[in-house]
């Protein structure tokens, strides 16, 4: 999330407020991923299935793989052999003189009630290393292929991955109007919640993936409220004075970190959204904004000037005088994000061309990676549940889109482009439905 929108939802709007982010495996090499070359052929259409949702299978299964940036997914236009062959007839050296490492193959039978066939084979071998069958409703044939993909994934890389079955929230700005959007991973079954022409910003899921807290200035006045997804039942959770915004779910789902300018400066607080107990966290002449709860719900990380210039700061919320910077480069870094597994930090700092790129700290070393560069503005990281996929906006391609990213950089792509602009994305933090 941004400090570039938290520091207009802080800094910048803060100061206007008040004047008003082997064959057999996947090889990795020096340090670096050798791709895997892989070839997903398309599906068999069979006994009456819908070519399209066939297309739109296959079309989801070469997404997962291209963003883990663990494989090369090879073009179909180059496969020599047809998908309608039998499942026991491949002919392996067609796939061998494409470069394919690995096959995937499929078939896919009926309407509304269908049957899907799946088989991952390693290629020089002629090994059948995976065969799976799903009977399933037509609207639930991609998660079914997807846990399929999940499963290949483990055998070549030993990674859990479940990154696909999650959700994306985030803002979509067309013309004067603010849409508080919901998608699947990959920008599909995009679903509007809130759509207003009051400022809306900064959505955050709550922990259990239920509920979506967001500020709005719907009643003039940056206030805090959340929505039900099921029931989408809107409930004020702050309505201070001043700004109600930047929350951040602890553990427990029902308290949260956010940022309160109630008295006079923006500072940090805790708030149990049950009881409504209120409590302060930062007492600083600075701005404290952007708080991020670690998954144990022991430490915030947040964003702070008090050094001169927005900085990247962690903070032990057993002791409170516990307080740590982690950035010492960049003079303004933003949007700061635990991973789910606790291990990392990612951020978006403004580079020496005014751009703003990623970053990814490593808590237990305290490197710093670059994920992003010489590609437009990209802020707002989010992690996937599992930690081993980015979110982000970037206006790279002229307007901001939803883009996802490997946590090495290495494989970008843009899932999601409407209308609008797309800004401060929030991954879900589990599987949801």
């Amino acid at each position: 999330m941004s400090v570039h929108f938290r520091l207009i939802a802080a800094l910048t709007v803060i100061f206007a407020f008040f004047n008003l982010f082997a064959q057999l495996q996947v090889e990795v090499k020096d340090g670096a991923v050798a791709d895997y070359k892989m070839a997903v052929s398309p599906l068999a259409v069979l006994g009456g299935a819908d070519a399209g949702l066939s297309s739109e299978i296959t079309g989801s299964i070469e997404k997962v793989l291209d963003i883990t940036g663990y494989f090369k997914v090879l073009d179909k236009d180059s496969f020599l052999e047809k998908p309608e062959v039998a499942f026991n007839k491949v002919d392996f050296k067609s796939w061998l003189n494409v470069g394919a490492n690995g096959l995937i193959k499929g078939s896919i039978k009926g309407k509304d009630d269908v049957e899907l066939e799946l088989v991952f084979y390693e290629v020089a071998g002629g090994k059948e290393r995976l065969h799976k069958k799903y009977s399933t409703k037509a609207g639930m044939a991609k998660k079914a292929a997807y846990r399929f993909v999940a499963e290949v994934i483990k055998i070549l890389t030993g990674e859990e991955m479940n990154f696909m079955f999650s959700k994306i929230a985030f803002i979509e700005k067309t013309g004067d109007k603010y849409n508080l959007v919901v998608t699947n991973f990959d920008g599909s079954n995009k679903k509007v919640l809130v759509s207003t022409t009051a400022t809306v910003l900064l959505p955050e899921w709550s922990a259990d993936g239920s509920k979506i807290y967001y500020t709005s200035h719907e009643k003039n006045n940056p206030n805090l409220y959340s929505i039900d997804l099921k029931t989408t039942r809107i409930k004020t959770v702050s309505a201070y004075d001043g700004l109600n915004v930047s929350p951040s779910a602890y553990p427990d789902n029902k308290t949260i970190a956010l940022c309160l300018s109630k008295d006079g400066n923006s500072e940090l607080y805790s708030l149990d959204t049950t009881t409504n107990e209120l409590r302060r966290l930062t007492t600083n002449a600075e701005t404290d904004t952007a708080p991020s709860v670690s998954p144990d719900g022991k430490e915030i990380v947040f964003v702070s000037n008090r050094s001169g210039n927005p900085q990247i700061y962690r903070m032990s919320l057993a002791d409170l005088s516990k307080v740590e910077r982690l950035t010492e480069q960049g003079n303004y870094n933003q949007d700061p994000e635990y991973s789910p597994d606790g291990k990392k930090v990612a951020f978006s700092g403004r580079d020496e061309k005014y751009q703003f790129d990623l970053f990814i700290i490593d808590l237990a070393t305290r490197s710093i990676e670059r994920i992003t560069q010489n590609q437009g503005k990209n802020e707002s990281p989010t992690f996937s549940p599992d930690s081993k996929v980015i979110g982000f906006s970037s206006n790279r391609s002229g307007k901001g889109k939803l883009f996802l990213s490997n946590v090495s950089g290495t494989k970008q792509i843009a899932v999601y482009s409407g209308e609008g602009e797309v800004m401060m994305p929030s991954w879900s933090p589990a599987e949801t439905n």
